[in-house]
């Protein structure tokens, strides 16, 4: 290696695959590297990394994407979101999206590589006006020009937050997540519904009597203890499949489920109520918001079969959208949806929380793992940028000293928390 660059031909060809295993083929940091040792006891490569190797490669991928200098210009989306893990801290994950990118394309539906990560920050408390100071510090650091619009859920802290950084800056648009809106609808409907708290339970508790026998396979879904209104529609799919099929149980499996069909009538309601909102789902997710775009809405919902007892929840939604498309002004769309950054909390998750330790530099996984694919140049340019003294240095500013400068501490000698 002497007298040759760090990240020569052989070395970016090996952390873009290795990358590369991890995000595309959903390989954990132990699978990536023994994957990688086959190849090399195969004759393939000539040296594997072993699993620290793995996320400390990431982490430096996911740091450069996150610090690197992001476009300047007026079209950009933020999306905003908390995320919650094991320990003290939650984090507030705010991504970008250029919305003249998207435009360029029919279907406006997000995927990974629209995204990029402007600001990964664990917090231990929120308030409306954290909130505040966090999105200023992010524009701050994207050049001082206000995003088009910010899109977050309708928690206290960060739509208090939405709404002190648009006033302040006022041709930012301040919108709600259109999705947590139609499962706050979905709340609003069945809370206080009887017959739908007693389907709850007597699904929760069916799913306990046959989970481990042999009627497993009539198992009902997992039903959420948090955020549940936000995928009723699975429980009720699941219902509503089982009451067509039922012909097509044997006997002893139709005495088991002989209960459903109590809830026959209730349940064609609440499918309707499910159909309804996915299609409210699927229109924003597709076509964004734009003002007025709830009349487009209205002629789909029209074109459904939809009995006296639903359509109060169908003008509910139609009037949600009417809502946020009236913030738009005329000539202008928005995408509605931060149903992308739930997906992203999901991979975090399945990769954090796979070993015992709480929330620490893997946060980092949430910034490497959108935007642009790893190639061989870009990697290059990344590494020599971030070193893992650099990844130390920014985990400890961001959980212990947000703010603070830190000169004359040496990070090399921290440990690192995973």
């Amino acid at each position: 290696m002497t007298g040759k660059p760090r990240y020569h031909t052989f070395w970016n060809s090996l952390i873009v695959n290795t990358l590369t295993l991890m995000s595309m083929a959903c390989l954990s940091f132990t699978g990536t590297a023994s994957a990688m040792d086959f190849f090399h006891a195969q004759g393939k490569i000539e040296r594997a990394p072993s699993a620290e190797t793995c996320i400390q490669w990431e982490m430096k991928w996911g740091l450069y994407k996150l610090l690197r200098p992001k476009a300047t210009a007026t079209d950009w989306i933020w999306l905003a979101d908390h995320v919650v893990s094991k320990g003290a801290y939650k984090c507030l994950v705010v991504v970008g999206v250029r919305m003249n990118t998207l435009l360029k394309r029919k279907n406006l539906t997000l995927c990974y590589e629209d995204l990029e990560p402007l600001g990964i920050i664990p917090m231990k408390e929120s308030n409306g006006e954290l909130m505040r100071f966090e999105f200023e510090h992010i524009l701050a650091e994207c050049g001082g020009i206000p995003p088009l619009a910010i899109i977050k859920d309708r928690g206290s802290d960060l739509r208090a937050g939405g709404r002190k950084f648009s006033e302040a800056h006022p041709g930012v648009i301040n919108l709600d997540d259109i999705p947590h809106r139609i499962a706050r609808l979905y709340e609003h409907e069945l809370r206080e519904d009887s017959a739908w708290k007693e389907f709850t339970k007597v699904c929760a508790n069916f799913k306990r009597e046959v989970q481990l026998t042999e009627y497993a396979n009539l198992s009902p879904p997992n039903q959420r203890a948090k955020a549940r209104y936000h995928n009723i529609d699975v429980l009720i799919d699941w219902a509503t499949e089982q009451m067509m099929l039922f012909g097509e149980l044997s006997k002893d499996e139709q005495k088991k489920m002989n209960w459903l069909k109590e809830y026959q009538s209730e349940l064609e309601h609440w499918q309707q109520l499910v159909d309804i909102g996915r299609v409210g789902r699927d229109f924003i997710r597709t076509n964004g918001l734009w003002s007025n775009c709830y009349e487009l809405l209205e002629d789909s919902l029209l074109k459904m079969k939809i009995n006296s007892r639903a359509e109060r929840f169908a003008c509910d939604l139609i009037d949600v959208v009417e809502e946020a498309g009236n913030k738009i002004p005329q000539g202008q769309k928005v995408i509605g949806s931060t149903e992308i950054l739930e997906s992203l909390f999901g991979k975090h998750k399945s990769i954090a929380e796979r070993g015992p330790k709480p929330m620490g530099r893997l946060i980092l996984t949430m910034a490497s793992r959108i935007g642009e694919k790893p190639t061989e140049a870009v990697v290059q340019q990344a590494f020599e940028q971030i070193k893992e003294k650099d990844v130390a240095a920014w985990q400890y500013q961001t959980f212990h000293g947000r703010g603070q400068t830190l000169n004359g501490i040496n990070m090399e000698s921290r440990s690192l928390v995973a």
